[in-house]
Order: C-alpha cells, then structure tokens, then sequence
C-alpha cells in the first residue's frame, strides 16, 4: 500500500475515535455493554402495563431510544480507542500519535458522560409526567366531587321549589344548572388530562402506541425536602454533564494547537473530521416572555489551510472561542440552577397559602350544605358559591404542588442527581 494512503487511513482512524458528544461524571464507563436493541423485563407485557414510579424509570433507562442512543454512542467509541491502541503507525506520524490519543481519550470520556446526560434527561421526563398524572387525577377526583355535590343542591333546590320554599326561587334552580354544566366541562377537561399525561409518560419511558399504559392509584405527594439555592448552583456546576462536555472540548480544541505544529503541510486535518461535533443540539435562545439565552455551538472546521503558523494561528482563535464557550455554559447553568430554585420557592409559597384557603374553603361550604339541609335560611346561591369557591381554592392548592414538584425534579435534573428531591420514594 503506498505510504501516502497508509497515513491518510491512519489519519481517518485517529480522527473518528473523537467524538465530543458528553461525558460522565466520577469517571470513564469502561466496558459499558453495547445494548442494540431494547431490553424488556420478563415480567412486563407489551400490550398493558400498570407501574409505579420506579419500575417506570427501571424500564425507561432500558427502553428509551436517547439512551440507547448514547450508550451506542459510548460502545464505539470504547471500541475505536482500542483499535488506536492496537493501530501500528509508520514513523511519519509519531509526532501527531501522542496528542491524537489524548484527544481520543477525551473523547471517550465525552461519550460517557452524554450517556449520563441521557440519563438524568429521562429520569426527569418520567418523574415530571409520573407526577403529571396523578396531578391529573387529583383533578379529576376534585371535578367529580364538585359534579356530584351540585347535582345533590340541584335535587334539593328542586324539591324546595315544589314544596314553596320561601328561600327558592326558579332564578335559582337555573343558577345550580349553569354552575354544574361548568363543572361537567372541567370533569370532561380533567379526564383528557389523565389520559394525555399517560400518553406523554408512557412516550418518556419510551413504549410504543401498542401499550397501555397505568399506574397504580397513590395518594397526593406533599414535599417536604428544603433545597439550598448555594448548594444547588455549586452541585450544577460541579456536575453537569454539559459543562463537562464544553471543558472537555475546550481541552481537545487546545491539544489541536499543537497538532496542527506537527506538519509543514499546506492543508491538515482536524479531529472534526471524523466525528460531527454539531449533532447535539444547542438550544435557541428566547427573547418573549420568559428570557432564556441560547447557548454557544462548539466549532471546527475538519481541515485547516495554510502555512503551519497560520494553521496554529487558526486553531488558537478556535480554542479562544472554546473556553468562551466553556464560560458562557457556566452562565447558562448558574441562571438555569437558579431560576428552578426560585420557581419552586414560589410554588412552595404559594403552596402553603392555597392549603389554608382550600381547607377554610372546605369547611365553609359545608357549613353551607349542612345549614340548607336542615331547613335554615341559607340562600341557594351561597350554598352554591361557597362550593364553587372550595373547588377553586382546592384547584390551585394542587397546581402549586404540581409545580412545587415539578420544580424539584427539575433540580435534581439540573444537578444531575446530586441534589435528590425525595419523589420515587
């Protein structure tokens, strides 16, 4: 083989082990199995499964395509380093051979550390629409209660009506009507709600239409946990798997420097060139109603061309641009930290209040209720707006759980674990 393709091979070898796709925090994965296809556990069918929150999760980190995806991901990076280990090189090269396997290395660590990433992603995916629908079905129930409970004044502002009630009017039988076709659409809503939360969770794990998906009956969650805004920034920046992944770029873009001063050639390739370094989105940024800056792609061209300082040049300004990068994620991380920490603080807050109001509410209207049964003189329409009030009151106490929740799930993504918000229990 000539000598000229037996470097360009070896070239292509060197530069596809690079993948700059993630890393790992605490370490490399080594010999994580290649999964190709998804496992399922024996004891699950396909056709109907009823899970609670772990056995959820369980099967997510088996069955969802992003992990899969990553952990290929990971598997052929580990087995293209091993072929650069084995790889024998022809003398020509043995100036690039020590700075390429260190890029290869850090790229192996990146495609570890993208399978954490993926991880943590689906655990808050299925925590997040786990809690959804039981969120849903809290406002089910409470749709129904309202339902039934105005349908029993209807029957009851009826019967006064007949027997000549002074307190009951026609205007009034009308009112409870209106009141209780309001209630019926909210209990309709409400039921949808269940069901597309089921269908969002059971996309999060990552089954198929063929499924039916339902999780056991369980009572309402009251969080109990106190985070600390400090802890969680420090925890974010210490540990995500993106941060990780810009230093770790920054850190191959910086070993190129001194690649591209091992070769007097016009044109040289980088380690962009067998790998694509764009295939992780970078989110946009939003300028509406909620500020949320975008982040920075990394970038590197797969050839750089010109005289060897002129390459280096070139690859100095490109890993300038990296650590600007790495700076600029940090940023993002530290408002991303902070703004989950600080909704849920306020759902917290809210939370509490809305409790107090829905069981004052509570008590009211049955005070009410009980009043109109026995023939006292409460009027039809504040039995009526007293329960309209409660269900109101009660409605917003479970949303601001919901989000309560939701926020510290959300914390616990953001730090990639190391902040554990106590909701698989």
């Amino acid at each position: 083989m000539p000598l000229l393709t037996r470097r360009r091979l070896a070239l292509i070898l060197f530069f596809s082990i690079v993948l700059i796709s993630g890393c790992r925090a605490g370490g490399i994965r080594h010999n994580t199995p290649f999964v190709p296809t998804p496992v399922v556990h024996s004891g699950w069918s396909e056709s109907a499964l009823t899970l609670d929150l772990a056995e959820c999760l369980q099967m997510a980190l088996e069955r969802n395509p992003r992990v899969a995806t990553q952990r290929t991901a990971l598997a052929a990076a580990e087995d293209n380093k091993r072929g650069l280990d084995r790889l024998h090189l022809p003398a020509t090269l043995d100036s690039q051979v020590p700075i390429r396997r260190q890029q290869a290395a850090l790229g192996l660590t990146a495609a570890a550390a993208g399978l954490t990433q993926a991880e943590k992603e689906t655990a808050y995916a299925v925590t997040r629409t786990y809690y959804t629908v039981l969120y849903a079905r809290e406002q089910e129930a409470l749709t129904r209660k309202v339902v039934e409970r105005l349908t029993a004044t209807l029957e009851a502002t009826k019967q006064g009506l007949e027997a000549g009630a002074r307190e009951v009017t026609s205007s009034d039988v009308s009112r409870t009507i209106v009141y209780l076709k309001l209630a019926e659409t909210r209990r309709v809503q409400a039921t949808q709600g269940v069901k597309r939360a089921k269908v969002a969770l059971r996309e999060a794990i990552g089954l198929g239409a063929e499924t039916t998906l339902d999780i056991p009956a369980g009572q309402w969650v009251e969080p109990t946990v106190q985070p600390n805004r400090q802890e969680i920034v420090a925890a974010a920046l210490k540990c995500r798997g993106d941060l990780i992944q810009a230093t770790i770029f920054a850190q191959v873009a910086a070993l190129e420097v001194e690649a591209q001063a091992t070769s007097r050639a016009q044109r040289m390739q980088t380690f962009a060139s067998g790998s694509d370094i764009h295939s992780t989105q970078v989110p946009d940024g939003s300028n509406g109603t909620e500020y949320r800056p975008g982040a920075k792609p990394p970038e590197m061209p797969a050839m750089l061309v010109g005289s060897r300082a002129e390459r280096m040049k070139h690859a100095e300004t490109l890993s300038a641009r990296a650590v600007n990068v790495v700076a600029t994620t940090k940023n993002l991380i530290t408002l991303e930290a902070e703004d989950a920490y600080l909704r849920w603080e306020e759902a917290s807050n809210q939370a509490r209040i809305a409790k107090e109001a829905a069981e004052a509410g509570e008590k009211l209207a049955d005070d009410y209720r009980k009043d109109f049964a026995a023939g006292l003189k409460v009027k039809v329409e504040e039995v009526i707006t007293s329960r309209v009030l409660a269900s109101q009151a009660r409605s917003e106490y479970n949303e601001y759980l919901y989000k309560q929740i939701v926020a510290l799930a959300d914390l616990e993504r953001i730090t990639a674990g190391a902040f554990q918000a106590g909701l698989r229990k």
